[in-house]
């Protein structure tokens, strides 16, 4: 309200001075003169229009000859504390103009902070579980010395849900339930060449109903994904149990390993696509542990730190083959949904490109 009422009565000066000019005599622009003036004043709030005249002019009175308003200026007749007034020349003759002053607020970039209510935010199960495939790891030997199927009862050609089967091999005690499996992988360390383990597509359920000689047991398919085949495998039925939010976490040691499998049986792996990387409980892994997907950085010849050298020493780089390794490239996040002894299967959160096998999976 001061402000308000302080230029309202800066307004009503101009008013009265152009009033007061034109009921008196026209100064010619000889008689016009301006005094010692600053180069800029800015308007106090104490002000009067007089004062402000007496800065620049050796008569205030004659304020209204050389006062310029402008017209952008949202009240351009009215000076206001905070204005600043200084001498301009237009068209060749002295002209008194007012910058309107603004309110300012200097910013500067922050980083927004929101409560989480976990080190990083839960992800509802629903939202990818869709993406996680139900094949199984085991060792090779376990896979090897399974119970499998030798016969059909019956003439099927087929096997399927409500067919019953012989089964032979060495039975878990107490079991009655297994699944049936069927291999379709063997990985291998990409450096060392150890096994392991074999991964298994789930094909059925079945139930032992009798036992017969020579460790040969008769069994009901209850339910089949799939054609079952003479020669697939029976397993313990696997108890998983996924809560429905996984929390996802930091692995709790170094990791660094690689995808070597692509669940898709595609070349490149997007977004939601399940991976197989090797890395697992003996590395301590464990479901729900991030990781970052990284591209191995390429290896470069040096063209131009080479032409620097000699002779000899270019010829020298040249057999021995020296080059340079750029570092990795980060483009993506993988989250632990499923871990094994040596392996673990992985879903892909986050992805800028796409992922295939050999690409290093690490510590975020």
């Amino acid at each position: 309200m001061k402000n308000l009422a302080r230029a309202q009565f800066i307004q009503a000066g101009v008013l009265s001075l152009l009033m007061l000019w034109f009921v008196t005599p026209a100064w010619g622009q000889a008689s016009l003169f301006l005094r010692e003036y600053p180069a800029s004043y800015t308007v106090q709030e104490n002000d009067t229009l007089w004062n402000i005249a007496s800065q620049f002019l050796q008569d205030p009175l004659r304020w209204p000859d050389v006062w310029l308003p402008d017209r952008f200026l949202d009240n351009p007749e009215a000076i206001f504390p905070g204005d600043v007034v200084r001498v301009d020349t237009i068209n060749g003759a002295p002209r008194i103009v007012v910058q309107r002053s603004m309110l300012m607020e200097r910013v500067s970039p922050q980083i927004r902070e929101t409560p989480m209510t976990s080190a990083i935010p839960a992800i509802p199960l629903e939202n990818i579980n869709s993406s996680f495939t139900t094949n199984r790891i085991v060792p090779a030997e376990v896979f090897a010395t399974a119970p499998y199927i030798i016969s059909t009862i019956g003439n099927n050609l087929i096997i399927g849900t409500g067919d019953e089967v012989y089964a032979r091999g060495n039975w878990p005690e107490g079991a009655r339930s297994f699944e049936i499996y069927r291999q379709v992988n063997e990985y291998l360390d990409p450096d060392s060449e150890e096994s392991l383990g074999v991964e298994l597509v789930t094909l059925g359920f079945a139930t032992i109903l009798a036992h017969e000689a020579d460790n040969v047991k008769k069994m009901l398919i209850n339910s089949s994904a799939s054609e079952i085949r003479v020669g697939d495998h029976l397993l313990v039925r696997e108890v998983t149990r996924l809560d429905p939010t996984i929390f996802p976490t930091e692995p709790s040691r170094p990791m660094n390993g690689h995808i070597i499998a692509l669940t898709t049986g595609e070349r490149l792996a997007s977004q939601l696509d399940s991976v197989v990387i090797n890395l697992g409980t003996r590395d301590g892994l464990v479901m729900g542990d991030i990781l970052s997907i990284e591209q191995p950085g390429a290896r470069m010849v040096d063209s131009q730190g080479r032409s620097r050298k000699g002779f000899t020493d270019q010829v020298r780089d040249v057999f021995s083959r020296n080059q340079v390794q750029l570092p990795n490239k980060d483009i993506g996040t993988l989250l632990v949904y499923r871990t094994f002894e040596k392996l673990a299967y992985g879903v892909i959160l986050t992805i800028t490109e796409p992922t295939g096998i050999g690409d290093i999976v690490t510590n975020p």
